[in-house]
């Protein structure tokens, strides 16, 4: 069970980091938009040592960019390994709790069921290899010889 609320949880960090992406795509989108309209009327109104000025600017905000994209990634990275590590702690801690109280509730565990499980299919192998018990034999070879019953 907490693999299941580990799976929902990742999945719900990965909705987060997912509309956080697209919304940095989106900000990003209308950063580059405006920088366009704000270049396009300061080059009208400026002369050529200003125009300098403000293409050097312009590379400084897309290098600022590129920086600002690089920290974006390494924090969603961040905290999806954050959460991937809370949900991990949270799995064990869980077990490392329910654990007594299942066994003072003598609720099998996984482990046990699946070691009787082993233990039943390899009794199983062993009969069928063994072929039919002779208490079998005997009450086939009586059905067969018993006469009209045996013709229903």
């Amino acid at each position: 069970m907490p693999k299941k609320k580990a799976a929902g949880a990742t999945s719900q960090a990965s909705q987060v980091l997912t509309r956080l992406q697209s919304n940095m795509k989106k900000l990003q989108r209308d950063a580059e938009h405006l920088l366009g309209r704000t270049r396009k009327q300061a080059t009208q109104l400026i002369s050529r040592d200003q125009k300098r000025a403000l293409d050097r600017l312009i590379t400084q905000a897309q290098r600022l960019r590129v920086d600002l994209e690089k920290r974006a990634q390494r924090a969603s990275k961040e905290v999806e390994s954050r959460a991937e590590q809370f949900f991990s702690t949270l799995e064990r801690e869980a077990a490392k709790r329910l654990g007594p109280l299942l066994r003072r509730l003598d609720v099998p565990s996984r482990q046990e069921l699946n070691s009787l499980s082993r233990r039943i299919g390899q009794l199983e192998r062993r009969v069928t290899s063994k072929g039919p018990a002779p208490a079998d034999e005997a009450s086939r070879a009586a059905g067969e010889h018993s006469g009209p019953l045996a013709a229903e």
